[in-house]
């Protein structure tokens, strides 16, 4: 039993361990020493599961990044670029119910096939959907084995690669937790519990000196145009703000010396696509920070279980507002219309950013899987365990990684630079 079996026993409040002398049949769990009475099924298509799907995600757990709107988009405009084939694996109960459904393909390299969840670096929290039964048919003790026999059931794979999993499912424990190999993810995610009125939440999380400094920051923001935050309706209008959120995100990420998210194939598609896709309706929200006639900053959020979650935002670097925060400006409208739409939490996502300290009460920590299946396996494990926790020491070095941002910023100017005498 590993330390994380443990938590998942105190977070489920289900026992993670029974007696041996006690090896019965129990209608909740199957044969308490023996694997759970669960049929699993492994599919490589996801339309065909729609509906069972769409259920899932209504009546039972899962994160945003799960959703069925998410998953195939993801799959139809980058996983298949990518090489990645669906391998779902759905639980079913006795009475042809589904219990789970694990979002897997297999990335088929040359001389390596990696298990990976659908979504990929996409997504911000990987986990399975689980339905509200799903503690009942199989115990902590029991989900190990269980998994063991999925692996052997799903096709060809040397190495498990599964990333960013947080320790609860909405509210359930993860059962992926109790699985070995289980390291900590370099990064956490970030959230904050918002109040009834904005008013009240605002007045708590700001100093008296921050809250003058944001007054004067939006006078002066007022004095360029009035400001306003928009949520265009149609499609055409979404993708118009999309467009300029991904034109000025692009500067950013040159500035920065990051790759630019939306050169990689079939990107900017996926996003375009759910920002005017039937089956994500009421999932994304667009909005852009209007001063005067002139876009300052614009956003795409995720809005799905009453948490709406921050996950893609830019600004103008090279307007006349930029000297006073267009961007926090826009945070901190999107944060008062989450409040005045019914959301619980602001969910800032992945990335241990400074200034999500000056909001976020919450941290969630994020764990990943690397475990190899065969000699194949073995031998690409090491490369990718090394890089892992070279990453999170960087990552949570605060020296390194402030020399490491710096020399990548460096490099991304002296590139534009180039660039831009050629």
């Amino acid at each position: 039993m590993t330390p994380l079996t443990v938590k998942f026993e105190d977070m489920s409040r289900i026992p993670a361990a029974t007696e041996r002398k006690k090896s019965r049949n129990s209608a909740l769990f199957g044969a308490l020493d023996d694997r759970p009475q669960v049929l699993v099924s492994i599919h490589e298509e996801i339309e065909p599961l729609k509906a069972v799907w769409q259920a899932l995600e209504k009546t039972g757990d899962c994160t945003a990044f799960q959703t069925f709107a998410w998953i195939s988009a993801w799959q139809r405009h980058i996983g298949t670029k990518q090489g990645v084939k669906p391998a779902i694996v759905v639980g079913w109960d006795s009475e042809g119910g589904a219990l789970f459904i694990l979002p897997l393909g297999i990335e088929n390299g040359i001389l390596c096939h990696k298990l990976t969840w659908l979504g990929g670096d996409l997504g911000d929290y990987n986990a399975p959907l689980l339905s509200r039964s799903f503690p009942r048919y199989v115990s902590p003790a029991q989900f190990p084995a269980l998994w063991d026999d999925i692996r052997e059931t799903l096709p060809t794979h040397h190495i498990v690669t599964l990333s960013r999993m947080p320790e609860r499912v909405g509210g359930q424990a993860n059962p992926m937790m109790t699985l070995d190999g289980i390291r900590r993810n370099a990064s956490s995610a970030h959230m904050t519990m918002l109040k009834d009125d904005w008013e009240s939440y605002y007045g708590e999380k700001r100093s008296s000196g921050s809250k003058k400094r944001d007054r004067q920051k939006r006078r002066k923001t007022e004095e360029l145009g009035a400001v306003s935050l928009v949520t265009p309706e149609g499609a055409d209008e979404k993708l118009r703000t999309l467009d300029i959120l991904m034109e000025q995100k692009s500067v950013t990420f040159a500035r920065m010396g990051v790759a630019n998210l939306f050169d990689k194939p079939g990107y900017r598609d996926f996003y375009r696509d759910l920002a005017t896709n039937p089956d994500a309706e009421g999932l994304i929200e667009v909005n852009h920070l209007a001063v005067g006639d002139t876009v300052c900053a614009a956003n795409w959020g995720v809005s799905f279980g009453g948490r709406y979650h921050y996950v893609l935002a830019s600004y103008d670097e090279n307007s006349e507002a930029v000297r006073f925060g267009p961007g926090m400006i826009q945070l901190m409208e999107l944060m008062e219309r989450a409040t005045a739409n019914g959301h619980a939490a602001f969910d800032f996502t992945i990335g241990d950013e400074g200034y999500k300290d000056q909001w976020c009460e919450i941290e969630i920590p994020l764990f990943d899987q690397v475990e190899p299946n065969n000699l194949v396996g073995w031998l690409g494990l090491g490369p990718r365990i090394a890089y892992l926790q070279a990453k999170r020491f960087i990552k949570q070095t605060p020296v390194l990684w402030q020399g490491f941002t710096r020399l990548r910023a460096a490099k991304g100017m002296f590139a534009a630079a180039v660039s831009a005498r050629v």
